[in-house]
């Protein structure tokens, strides 16, 4: 028999006494841990129900411990997110490693807290005997982010709001500076327009004066000149003076019944002497009814000689101009085509615009640039539309179309 030396056994007794001290003590060293902690600090089952629970868990919850202990965590979790959080439960269960994730709670008296969950299985002989957690309260962190991320959005759409400001407040000064050039070329055109037929009248005027035996003859002739020249230049002061009234509401539209195929051979009647000067060929088509439309029977003339009076000044002599009207159900389709020199391209999207004019370098034809401005705005008056299409040196085609009055139309306005 092996005899064991009474030093062995002190020793051996020595041992054990000093590792029930340092269990006892690790416990106490933990259960100080758990309640000095700031943060959820749980400790569950093997099922998930709550073994222990720190103070800062009862007061993040805002339930008493008894009411806590012995209930599985999934009770606390916020009802959206119990979905969610019994699958990251699952994911702890499986991993050997601390698992991280987030969930919502909902305290006792509703308030919700997200929390980031850090927690661990700890197993013997490979069997889950309990889980430690720790939940730190992320609320007030995980709102900030969001207003930080509210602010960056708001930020970068201030940005981008004053990036379209700038373009805007430039593209603003860029029209004003534009605009107030067409006005000034307006104002230099209108004035030369001007000048013409006064000097036209101003000198045959002070010819007749200064020959008092001129022969009849010729006095008559420089009498049809003055008369022509002021017709002109009332003409112009009046298109001036209507597009004024428009672009200020205070232009009166007198409507009536009006026969458009009558107010077109009038206002074809007007250019016959010009269009048999420059030897055009004139095709018309107008229906031999009449069709009625409702409107102002004396601005819709000043369309359609506007209207002829281009296609007239801007075809070549022994060129072709064709007119035609056709009567569809609602509305009354009138179409201008002509063979002169057309419109360039780069100037068809503006030539409805007032104070712009067609650049002509070494052409010189008479007119203010307005007729094309004045026509559209009375068309527009009477809920009408006009078209424009044209090929530098192929012509020009001008579709007007304008709302018929129908025989059951109870409402003329």
């Amino acid at each position: 028999m092996v005899r064991i030396e009474d030093k062995t056994i002190e020793k051996i007794i020595l041992e054990k006494e000093e590792n029930i001290f340092n269990y006892l003590n690790a416990e106490e060293l933990f259960t100080t841990f758990l309640q000095a902690s700031n943060d959820f600090v749980f400790i569950l089952d093997e099922k998930g129900c709550i073994k222990k629970i720190n103070d800062a868990a009862t007061k993040i919850l805002e339930y008493p411990e008894q009411e806590l202990i012995g209930r599985h965590l999934l009770d606390f979790v916020e009802s959206g997110c119990k979905q969610s959080f019994s699958h990251e439960f699952s994911e702890l269960i499986k991993s050997e490693e601390i698992y991280c994730f987030t969930t919502n709670f909902l305290s006792k008296l509703g308030k919700e807290i997200i929390c980031e969950i850090k927690g661990k299985v700890l197993k013997e002989n490979g069997k889950i005997f309990s889980m430690l957690g720790l939940a730190e309260d992320i609320t007030e962190i995980t709102k900030l982010k969001e207003q930080i991320k509210d602010l960056n959005y708001r930020l970068i759409e201030a940005n981008r709001i004053i990036s379209i400001e700038s373009q805007r407040a430039k593209h603003r000064k860029a029209l004003l500076e534009e605009l107030n050039k067409l006005k000034n070329e307006f104002v230099s055109n209108i004035s030369h327009e001007m000048r013409t037929p006064l000097a036209s009248i101003i000198g045959f005027a002070e010819t007749i004066a200064s020959d008092p035996g001129m022969p009849d003859e010729m006095q008559n002739e420089f009498v049809e000149i003055i008369l022509s020249e002021g017709k002109r230049l009332a003409k112009l002061i009046n298109d001036v003076l209507d597009i004024s009234r428009i672009e200020s509401g205070n232009i009166v539209v007198n409507k009536e019944e009006i026969d458009i195929v009558q107010l077109l051979n009038e206002a074809l009647n007007l250019h016959r002497k010009a269009i048999e000067r420059k030897k055009l060929k004139l095709t018309f088509n107008l229906p031999d009814n009449e069709i009625l439309i409702y409107g102002d029977r004396e601005r819709i003339l000043q369309v359609l000689d506007n209207i002829i009076s281009n296609a007239v000044k801007f075809t070549n002599p022994e060129g072709r101009i064709m007119v035609s009207v056709q009567s569809l159900y609602k509305e009354v389709e009138i179409l201008v085509t002509d063979t002169g020199i057309g419109i360039p391209k780069k100037d068809l999207p503006f030539i409805f615009e007032k104070f712009y004019r067609v650049n002509r370098p070494g052409l010189e034809i008479p007119g203010a640039g307005l007729g094309l401005v004045f026509s559209k705005q009375i068309v527009d008056l009477h809920k009408g539309l006009i078209l424009i299409r044209s090929e530098e040196n192929q012509g020009t085609t001008v579709l007007i179309k304008l709302p018929k009055l129908l025989k059951f139309q109870p409402n003329k306005d």
